[in-house]
This record gives C-alpha cells, sequence and structure tokens, in this order.
C-alpha cells in the first residue's frame, strides 16, 4: 500500500468546536502537528505524505481544519497559493480557504521537556485504547517503539528504525489496585 497524499493527522485533531484551534493541524517546517490535548503526533511530510516539497514549503506557518484535511487526505493533486488549497481528484476540482485567526497551542515545551528526560521503567501504564488505533494508521505496517520517559506522563510511540514522527499520549492516571489482574479470570 502506497503513502497517501496527507498521513491520518486529522485523527489526532480534536473534534469538538469547544477548542477550535486544537481541530487544527500545524504545519511548520515541514512538520505536521496535531493534538486533542490528550495525544500528540508529529509527522515529516517529506517522509508520510506524498506532498511536493513546493506544496510543503507553501503549507509552512499554515493550520488546516481536521474536516478539510481529511477531505483532502487522498486526492490526486494539491496545490497552495496563500490561504487556498487546490485540489484535484479524478476529474473534481475544489478550492479551500485555510486562512484561520487561530493559534496553534505550544507543545513545544512539552516536546521538550520529554526529549530531555532519560527512560523509565513503569510497571505499568493505562490510556485508550483508540490512540493506539491512532497510531497503526499514522504508521501502517510498520514496528512500533512505545517510549516512557522519566518525569514525564506523556508515553511515546514512533516507528523503529529512522524515525521521522511520532504519537505522544497522555496517560490516563489510575491506582496501583486498580491495575490489578486477577489471572484466574473468574
Amino acid at each position: 500500500m502506497g503513502k497517501k497524499t496527507l498521513p491520518a493527522l486529522h485523527l489526532a485533531a480534536a473534534s469538538d468546536n469547544l477548542r477550535p484551534a486544537l481541530c487544527h493541524i500545524e504545519i511548520l517546517d515541514g512538520i505536521a502537528t496535531a493534538t486533542n490535548g490528550s495525544i500528540l503526533a508529529r509527522l515529516n511530510l517529506s517522509e508520510y505524505s506524498t506532498l511536493p516539497d513546493e506544496a510543503i514549503r507553501a503549507l509552512n506557518g499554515k493550520l488546516i481544519h481536521r474536516d478539510v484535511w481529511q477531505e483532502i487526505q487522498d486526492v490526486d493533486l494539491i496545490e497552495v497559493n496563500g490561504d487556498v488549497i487546490h485540489v484535484e481528484n479524478g476529474g473534481v476540482k475544489a478550492d479551500y480557504n485555510i486562512a484561520c485567526e487561530f493559534q496553534f497551542p505550544n507543545y513545544h515545551s512539552i516536546i521538550e521537556a520529554v526529549a530531555k528526560s532519560t527512560f523509565e521503567k513503569k510497571t505499568f501504564v493505562c490510556f485508550n485504547p483508540k490512540h493506539i488505533s491512532i497510531a497503526n494508521k499514522l504508521f501502517p505496517g510498520e514496528n512500533l517503539i512505545c517510549r516512557f520517559y522519566e518525569n514525564n506522563d506523556m508515553v511515546v510511540f514512533f516507528p523503529s528504525g529512522d524515525a521521522k514522527g511520532f504519537l505522544g499520549i497522555m496517560p490516563i492516571k489510575i491506582t496501583d489496585e486498580e491495575a490489578t489482574l486477577d489471572f484466574t479470570l473468574s
């Protein structure tokens, strides 16, 4: 299966209108970032899309709403002219105005703190299995590494090898008692 025009990053963005900035995907220096507040996904578009370099450069500094991203995820052609994305798919042509006044959340300090942390050995971690499904859709057919960091809650999933993207998941807080398994299953 070949790469899609755009990776399924819309799955990592918020889908509610209460947090409109989180409903967007940010493109900055060729890296696309999406978050819903519980997960944070970042992918290098040169590696995880079929966008030409000029389109990636033209998208620098732009925010694209998750619904637009989903609609144009697998089109034949994407051209960017200012705040307008022109797409063609088969014989259908469409233009999307992506101008918006939202400021994407500042996630850089979170990433920096996690990146500077040493690895940790945990006895358990709890998270929503839907988030693993998103990791599977972002990195189909690749083995995933799950990394834990000291003094940081984010658990990071990334493909093995020369990773050019990752999905960070904020675990759900539970007690040791809640993380006990009765192996008899009775």
